[in-house]
């Protein structure tokens, strides 16, 4: 049976490792809070205090033993830590994953490592970052295509929706919003986690895959829609930043055979 570690239970990786669980898989969960130990156990996980800094990797070494594939679901998390050097981060883990047994690393990393570009985007475009977070991510990416010692599979999500998490919340207090003919690249929680359990079943190794919803409407019409189903006003749009970009999601619905379950993302849940 294939062992799998979930490397920070979060939004993400938590219900991720639940869903690994009842697919019948052995699960490790690594959390950095005591008190979230007991909730991995009872998904029926095996957990983990695991704590990744930039200097340490307190616990890391237990918590990989007996692993065939590792899903590595740390966020940056430079919003609140505008200092951390994710990138180091990722370095200390890829070293000690490089003396173990694990055979696939999956990485989640993020549409911004293509910046600002305009048009159809696909993983062939360039990576020109505009924001630290996704420089960071380009040289995380760069580390692991260049490492020799276990396969690795990245997911460039787009920006997650899901339960407790939609970008509209946090739009309408801002005083006005640009960019209202420009596309949304979103993608649900529901869409991430089947992505995920297809590349642990497929064994997909050594690919990269953007991994966004194909619904693309102008952002103008999307979170006017969306702040009227939250009952919230929406702020108003000027034309300031246009940036009119699509991200393509072609390559892991062909490779995959991944269709998506939420089609029009108008859900807050």
């Amino acid at each position: 049976m294939k062992k799998v570690g979930v490397l920070g239970c979060g939004w993400l990786g938590m219900p991720l490792a639940k869903m690994l669980i009842k697919e019948g898989y052995l699960v490790h969960g690594s959390t950095t809070t005591p008190q979230k130990m007991k909730q991995i156990l009872e998904l029926g996980a095996t957990p983990f205090l695991v704590e990744c800094t930039e200097n340490s990797q307190s616990g890391l070494s237990k918590f990989i033993q007996g692993l065939d594939t590792l899903v590595l679901t740390i966020p940056p998390g430079l919003k609140k830590h505008p200092t951390r050097r994710h990138d180091l981060v990722i370095e200390g883990v890829i070293k000690q994953l490089s003396s173990s047994k694990i055979k696939h690393l999956i990485f989640i990393s993020s549409t911004s490592v293509y910046g600002n570009q305009t048009g159809i985007i696909n993983e062939q475009s360039p990576l020109l970052p505009s924001t630290n977070s996704g420089k960071q991510l380009v040289t995380c990416e760069t580390l692991l295509i260049k490492t020799k010692d276990f396969n690795s599979t990245i997911i460039r999500f787009g920006g997650l929706i899901g339960p407790k998490r939609h970008p509209i919340f946090t739009l309408i207090n801002k005083p006005y919003l640009n960019n209202p003919n420009g596309e949304i690249n979103l993608i649900h929680l529901d869409d991430c986690l089947k992505i995920l359990l297809r590349v642990i079943e497929k064994d997909s190794h050594n690919a990269i895959y953007n991994a966004v919803n194909p619904y693309h409407p102008s952002r103008k019409n999307y979170y006017n829609q969306m702040a009227q189903r939250a009952e919230l006003n929406c702020p108003p749009f000027n034309r300031e930043n246009p940036i009119n970009r699509i991200i393509s999601s072609d390559k892991i619905q062909k490779e995959l055979d991944i269709t998506f379950s939420v089609e029009n993302l108008l859900t807050l849940n």
